[in-house]
């Protein structure tokens, strides 16, 4: 895991960090010395960093993101936001738009999307006081066809979620530059979560995913993990509006 010293002392701000991708992030901020403040449905991990605040509620509970943003900061102001909550309801019912349950769409694009935007908004004034960072965590899917990817077949609303995500952004990214904030997403490629439990517990697909990726595995919560702090850090100071693929070379080879 990569250290980056510029987080001692700053503040952060993580949400979906009750399992995966998430958690993964907000431990490896508290482990480079980020005061970190993380959000979740779900109870407290027993895997996350002592040190780290943890809030369990709904991130499209706009009175609850408004709390979380200002508690999180330092004297007003906040560092690092990473929006890594989300969801797949591919076992609910997401699938083509013409059958799939509307409900299914309107609730995944509410997480995904919706609570993104939400606790980026709640988070926004702190930001610029620090000059601080966003990170989406959004998808391959969100910058190439879900059927090039995905052989199971569509998933409408989460590939509709995710292209939000990036064209979320790059908007922020570009309204929010001339006051010293950046905003990036960083796409995961196969990664095993909580979220593909269901997919990776199975040896063969992922023995066939593994295969279909150039660097010869699937990804883990730790790899999505380093490329958001690089973008979060000072490191990346002169990097916004961009889209980090972090896929093993899979979209270079589609």
């Amino acid at each position: 895991m990569a250290n980056y010293p510029e987080f001692r002392g700053r503040a952060a701000l993580v949400t979906g960090a009750g399992g995966g991708i998430g958690l993964a992030i907000a431990n490896a901020l508290a482990g480079a010395g980020a005061r970190v403040t993380a959000l979740d449905l779900k109870e407290r991990p027993t895997s996350l960093a002592v040190g780290v605040s943890y809030r369990t509620g709904d991130i499209t509970d706009e009175a609850f993101v408004r709390r979380a943003a200002q508690e999180s900061a330092i004297d007003g102001r906040l560092h690092a936001l990473a929006n890594a909550a989300g969801i797949a309801l591919n076992d609910r019912g997401d699938g083509a738009l013409e059958t799939m349950d509307l409900a299914v769409w309107n609730r995944t694009i509410e997480v995904n999307l919706t609570g993104a935007a939400f606790v980026s908004r709640a988070a926004l004034p702190y930001l610029k006081a620090a000059r601080g960072a966003i990170v989406h965590i959004a998808s391959i899917v969100g910058l190439r066809n879900m059927e090039n990817i995905n052989a199971g077949g569509p998933l409408d609303a989460y590939q509709v979620s995710k292209h939000g995500l990036v064209g979320l952004a790059r908007s922020l990214a570009m309204q929010y530059a001339p006051d010293g904030v950046r905003c990036n997403t960083v796409c995961p490629g196969a990664v095993r979560s909580p979220m593909t439990e269901a997919i990776y517990r199975d040896p063969a697909r992922v023995s066939a995913m593994s295969v279909r990726t150039p660097l010869g595995r699937v990804g883990e919560p730790e790899d999505i993990a380093n490329a958001t702090l690089f973008l979060l850090s000072d490191a990346a100071s002169f990097i916004t509006g961009i889209d980090l693929v972090v896929d093993g070379g899979l979209m270079a080879k589609l």
